[in-house]
C-alpha cells in the first residue's frame, strides 16, 4: 500500500497525511525493521541451508560435484562462500551472516536503483520518489519472507540496477558508461545463478529496442557487460569445475529438467497471480503500455513497462523450470507488483482512472498486501519446522552434534535440521533426489537409450547412498517413511544400507535409525 497517494484515495483531510507518512523515511526504517524482525523470527529455508553446507565443504577442501553434489551451477554455493569465511573469522553461525550480507546487498541494490531512477529518469515529485522507494523496500526485503536469500531473491537484487538503467534510458535519460557497466555486471550475476534468468534482461531490452526502433539498444553497455560476465563465468566453470560439465549437466538434461509438474499442477501454483497482475496491468494501461510520446512534464510509464517485461521473463523462467516452487515464482510476482506501483503513480489520465478502478482495488491491492503471506511470512513468524518435531526426535536418540544422512526423496528431511542440531552432513547429495526423479520419469520413457540412462542414474544414486553410509558412518539416518525404506532395501544396491542400524525414534511418518549399541551399552540419549 506504500505507493498510494492522494490521487488514489477518496478525497479527505487525512489522505495527504497518509501519503506523506507512507512516503517518509520513517516508513522506510519501519519496513527495514519489519524485514529484519521477520528473518529473526524464523530460519533460513532448506535450499539456502543446503547450499551453506555445500559452501562449507568446498571451503574445507571438498571437490565440488565430486565430494559434494548438486545439479545447480557453481554460483549457488560460490555466492555463500564469503559468508562462510566471514562467519568463521567472527566466530558466528553462518546463517545470520548470510542474512546480514543479503540485507547489505539489498541496501546496495536499492540505493543504486533509486539513484538511477531519480538522477537519470523522468522527473518525479519527492513524495512519489518516497512511495516508490518504500514499495521497493517492501517487495525486495519484507515480501520475500521464507524465500529470503534464495537464489531467486539474490538474483532479483542483483538485477534491479540494470532494470533501473533500462527504465531511465526509456524515460529519456542516459547514465555514465561506468555506472551502466556496473549495472550490467549485476544483471550478469543474476544470470549466473540460472541461465533462465537471461529472459528477465532480454525481454525488457527487446521491448525498449522495439519502442525506439533501434536494434543497437540490444547491445548497450548494460547488456554487453552482462553477456561478458556470463561468458566469463561459463568459461571459468569449465576450467575450475570440470565435474559440473562432465557429471551435472547430463543429469540436468536427462533427469532434472524433464521432471516437471503437470500444467494442471502449475495452474495451482503462484503463477496465475503473476499472469493476473500482468493482464490487469495491460488492461489498465492505455493500449497495453503504448502511451503516445511524452509531452513536457509527462512521466511516461517506461519503468512500469521495464518491470512488466522483466516479470514476464521471470514468469517464462518459472514455466520452463516447471517445478512450481514458490521461490521460483517470487521474482516474477515482485516485479509485476512493482510495475503496478510505477503505473499507479503515473499522472497520465488513464493511470488516474485505473487507480480508482476495479483492477487496482481487486487484483493489485490484495496481492500487494498479501505478498509476504504468499511467500511464507506466517510460517516464519511461527518459526515452523519443515517436519515438526524432527530435530527434537533426533536429539533424543543421537549424540550431540550428530553425523547425519537422509534416506529421503527431497532435501527438507536433512536440511536445515542438520545445521540446527550443529551436526555434520555425511552424504554427497542432499537426498536421493536423482533416484526419485529417475523413477518418476521411467514409466513415461519410451526411448530405450533414455530408459537405460535413467536406470543407470537410479542405480548410481542408490549405490552412492550405500557408500556414503559406509564411509561417513552417520550417527543417525533420517528415513522419510516406511514405504521409502522398504522400497530402498528391496533394491540390490541398498539391500544392506541399514545393516548395523536400528529404528530408535519416529516423528509422524519419519523414522530415525541409529547405530546399534554394543551389548550392555546404552544407546545415545537413553536414560541412565
Amino acid at each position: 500500500m506504500s505507493f498510494l497517494t492522494s490521487r488514489s484515495l477518496p478525497l479527505s483531510r487525512e489522505t495527504p497525511r497518509v501519503a506523506a507518512f507512507l512516503a517518509s523515511p520513517l516508513t522506510t526504517l519501519l519496513l527495514i525493521a519489519a524485514a529484519i524482525a521477520l528473518q529473526a523470527a524464523g530460519h533460513i529455508d532448506c535450499d539456502v541451508s543446503w547450499f551453506i553446507t555445500f559452501a562449507e565443504k568446498v571451503v574445507d577442501g571438498a571437490v565440488p560435484y565430486v565430494d559434494v553434489t548438486d545439479p545447480n551451477p557453481p554460483a549457488a554455493f560460490l555466492v555463500l562462500a564469503p559468508a562462510v569465511r566471514l562467519a568463521r573469522a567472527l566466530g558466528l553461525a553462518v546463517e545470520p551472516v548470510v542474512a546480514a550480507l543479503v540485507f547489505f546487498a539489498g541496501f546496495l541494490s536499492l540505493t543504486f536503483s533509486a539513484a538511477a531512477i531519480v538522477r537519470y529518469g523522468a522527473p518525479r515529485s519527492r513524495e512519489d520518489r518516497g512511495l516508490l522507494l518504500n514499495a521497493s523496500v517492501f517487495l525486495l526485503l519484507v515480501a520475500p519472507a521464507h524465500v529470503f536469500a534464495e537464489r531467486e531473491h539474490m538474483a532479483l537484487l542483483a538485477l534491479m540496477p540494470l532494470l533501473a538503467m533500462l527504465a531511465a534510458r526509456a524515460e529519456g535519460g542516459r547514465a555514465p558508461m561506468p555506472l551502466r557497466l556496473l549495472a550490467g555486471l549485476g544483471g550478469g550475476l543474476a544470470v549466473c545463478f540460472k541461465p533462465f534468468f537471461a529472459l528477465a534482461i532480454l525481454l525488457p531490452a527487446l521491448a525498449l529496442a522495439a519502442r525506439e526502433r533501434s536494434p543497437r539498444l540490444l547491445l548497450s553497455g548494460e547488456t554487453a557487460a552482462a553477456a561478458a560476465l556470463v561468458l566469463l563465468y561459463g568459461a571459468l566453470t569449465l576450467v575450475f569445475f570440470p565435474a559440473y560439465a562432465r557429471d551435472a549437466l547430463p543429469l540436468i538434461a536427462d533427469v532434472y529438467q524433464p521432471a516437471r509438474e503437470s500444467w494442471a499442477r502449475l495452474a495451482l501454483s503462484l503463477a496465475p497471480f503473476n499472469v493476473a497482475l500482468l493482464v490487469a496491468l495491460a488492461a489498465a494501461s492505455a493500449q497495453g503500455f503504448a502511451h503516445p510520446p511524452a509531452a513536457p512534464g509527462f512521466v511516461a510509464p517506461a519503468a512500469a513497462r521495464v518491470c512488466a517485461f522483466a516479470s514476464l521473463g521471470f514468469l517464462a523462467a518459472f514455466l520452463l523450470q516447471g517445478k512450481g516452487w514458490m521461490n521460483h515464482a517470487y521474482p516474477g510476482l515482485a516485479l509485476a507488483l512493482l510495475a503496478w506501483c510505477f503505473f499507479a503513480l503515473d499522472p497520465h489520465p488513464r493511470a488516474r482512472a485505473a487507480r480508482d478502478g476495479r483492477l487496482f482495488k481487486f487484483v493489485f491491492l490484495p496481492l500487494f498486501l498479501s505478498a509476504p503471506a504468499m511467500f511464507g511470512a506466517g510460517a516464519m513468524l511461527g518459526d515452523f519446522e519443515e517436519h515438526p518435531g524432527l530435530d527434537a526426535g533426533i536429539a533424543r536418540v543421537a549424540p550431540a552434534h550428530p553425523r547425519l544422512i537422509a534416506l529421503a526423496r527431497e532435501l527438507s528431511f536433512g536440511h536445515p535440521v542438520t545445521r540446527q542440531l550443529g551436526g555434520t552432513w555425511v552424504g554427497r547429495p542432499n537426498a536421493l533426489w536423482l533416484a526419485s526423479l529417475a523413477g518418476y520419469l521411467l514409466p513415461g520413457a519410451k526411448d530405450p537409450a533414455w530408459r537405460a540412462r535413467l536406470e543407470g542414474y537410479r542405480r548410481r544414486d542408490l549405490a552412492g547412498f550405500a557408500e556414503d553410509v559406509r564411509a561417513g558412518r552417520p550417527d543417525a539416518i533420517i528415513v522419510e517413511d516406511r514405504a521409502t525404506r522398504e522400497w530402498t532395501l528391496a533394491q540390490p544396491e541398498t539391500t544392506h544400507a541399514l545393516d548395523g542400524y536400528e529404528k530408535t525414534g519416529q516423528v509422524e511418518e519419519v523414522e530415525i535409525w541409529t547405530r546399534k549399541a554394543p551389548d550392555g551399552v546404552a544407546p545415545p540419549g537413553a536414560a541412565t
